[in-house]
């Protein structure tokens, strides 16, 4: 008997560890091994396969995945790109065409094309919301009006947006994502194809306008939720300054209606929107991380007037309000902007507030869309930067750009941004710049001595770190000269000991020639340079190059 039982044990060891080991594959992976941010030292990284990760990316147009065959297309336009990360949309009408059956073969078909690109994904959900509007709604959405309600106007007139208010739209959304998310783990969490997710797309109204339903009308008129007011006593010191000014200057209160503490204005309607749009789009990123926790991360449309309220859509995530979407929304690994107008570094200086990681989805891709890029990555600490309908960039300057971005993005995810490395921008309307990295003062002009480069819009270089005296400075249509920014008693002028222009083959410098004489003689005029403790040296660039350069004094 005893032999019969231990037979009948070893028996049931092995079916359960040949179910254990077809079940494997499909069980979600251990979290840290699963794509994730990770910050260390004030540092986030983007973390793919247990390694850091530089997203070098380009998001498609909105119809690029409207079929499998349709994006098959656009496959031979992205390969000359160059780039490792692709934002592609997938569109709730698609996945859930009739309610409670999922069709995830696009989904499928998009993992399956990566692959063999050897390429990553950061899907883009488009679901209540595209720019505003429900048009990627399902049919089945679109045509019960009462079951789904739109927001509406203060006449009464219905826009093209599912209301923020209703629980019937949250839940249907969650559930459609959530059953996407259960699906790319199962097909995907050990490959990890997809690594990125970002959900609804530049939601909000139009320009400092609230939704005047009746569900709206009467959250309007309820207290403001215990959790934001609690929020706000335990921040009020660490607030976005702009947004603490504006409820203190209402008096601070912590309790009452929504007009009470945060005003019946454009602010105030700013501010509502922004929590009901921050509480249903983490509603849908809680349904869809408790299938498969990977970064997920909600774009703003921001400000064609830099930074002022009521010149974008109300409700989104933009700085003014981040407070409040960190508060709602806390499942949300990012929100992100969206940048085509006014000032670039500043954008990305008050998306980094209150340690929200830089992830840009859509910009342009164009000269100056590739100086922006090396700021964003290299001031700004930037884990993704992605122009907009990448496919039509194909064939220009960012192909060679984000092919030199790849082998030197190895060395850039070992450097600090705004540390050791920096990058600088020049224009014909600022032809010179100047910025402090190490011990160094960094002249940078556009062009040479004043002599702009015919045709071109901007010169930019990023500069790595190598050594104490020590750079790699990968540039185009600039010139830089060096010198210390303390220069001590002798007044030590600063030289260049040896320059060499090369790439990197396998992470190893490659030098292909010997630079000196007319190639790093930047100044002849002695006496000022002098005075600046600069030698006349300096590198040049012209066409696009990386050289190496150590330096010296005397």
């Amino acid at each position: 008997m005893n032999g019969y039982f231990l037979q009948v044990a070893a028996r049931r060891r092995h079916l359960f560890s040949l179910l254990l080991a077809l079940t494997l594959p499909f069980l979600p992976a251990p979290a840290q091994n699963q794509p994730h941010i990770e910050k260390k030292g004030g540092v986030a990284h983007l973390v793919v396969q247990g390694k850091p990760y530089l997203a070098i990316a380009g998001e498609t147009g909105n119809s690029a995945s409207g079929s499998a065959a349709y994006m098959e297309s656009l496959w031979p336009r992205l390969r000359q790109l160059n780039l490792n990360t692709v934002l592609v949309p997938v569109s709730w009408e698609m996945v859930e065409p009739q309610e409670g059956t999922f069709d995830f073969s696009i989904v499928d078909a998009l993992v399956r094309q990566a692959r063999r690109e050897g390429v990553k994904l950061s899907l883009l959900w488009f679901g209540s919301w595209k720019n505003m509007v429900s048009s990627y709604a399902p049919s089945w959405v679109k045509l019960n009006r009462e079951r789904f309600p739109l927001l509406q106007d203060k006449n009464g007139g219905q826009i093209q947006m599912l209301s923020v208010f209703s629980e019937g739209n949250v839940a249907a959304d969650a559930r459609a994502f959530s059953a996407m998310m259960r699906h790319i783990r199962e097909i995907d969490a050990a490959e990890q194809t997809v690594i990125m997710v970002q959900v609804e797309n530049e939601v909000g109204y139009s320009f400092g306008e609230r939704d005047w339903s009746d569900l709206a009308r009467r959250a309007w008129k309820a207290p403001v939720p215990r959790e934001l007011t609690d929020y706000l006593r335990k921040h009020r010191r660490d607030l976005i300054p702009e947004f603490r000014s504006h409820w203190e200057s209402l008096g601070a209160r912590t309790s009452g209606s929504w007009a009470g503490v945060f005003g019946d204005s454009p602010a105030g309607n700013e501010i509502f929107m922004s929590y009901y749009y921050a509480k249903y789009i983490g509603a849908v990123v809680a349904a869809g991380k408790k299938e498969y926790d990977i970064p997920m991360f909600a774009n703003a449309s921001i400000g064609r007037q830099d930074r002022k309220i009521a010149t974008y859509p109300c409700g989104g995530p933009i700085p003014f309000v981040m407070d409040v979407w960190q508060c709602a929304a806390p499942q949300l690994d990012a929100i992100s902007p969206d940048i085509y107008y006014g000032d670039f570094e500043g954008h990305c200086r008050a998306y980094t507030q209150k340690g929200n990681p830089l992830i840009i989805p859509e910009t342009r891709g164009d000269e100056v869309g590739i100086g922006r890029a090396l700021l964003a990555y290299a001031e700004h600490g930037a884990l993704c930067f992605s122009p907009f309908g990448i496919e039509g960039y194909a064939g220009g300057p960012i192909c060679d750009f984000y092919r030199d971005l790849s082998t030197l993005a190895p060395l850039m995810l070992e450097r600090e941004p705004g540390m050791t490395m920096r990058a600088i921008m020049v224009d014909s309307d600022t032809p010179v710049k100047t910025l402090e990295m190490g011990k160094y003062r960094i002249l940078c002009e556009f062009g040479h001595r004043g002599n702009q480069p015919a045709g071109e819009q901007v010169g930019y270089a990023l500069i790595l770190q190598a050594g104490e005296d020590s750079f790699y400075v990968y540039g185009k249509g600039v010139s830089l000269q060096f010198s210390l920014l303390e220069r001590g008693k002798k007044n030590l002028v600063t030289g260049i000991l040896e320059c060499e222009e090369g790439c990197f083959e396998n992470g190893a410098w490659k030098a292909s020639r010997r630079l000196n004489g007319d190639q790093i003689m930047n100044d002849y005029s002695f006496d000022s340079a002098f005075l600046d403790g600069r030698s006349g040296n300096g590198l040049r660039f012209g066409r696009t190059g990386l050289q190496y350069v150590k330096l010296y004094h005397y």
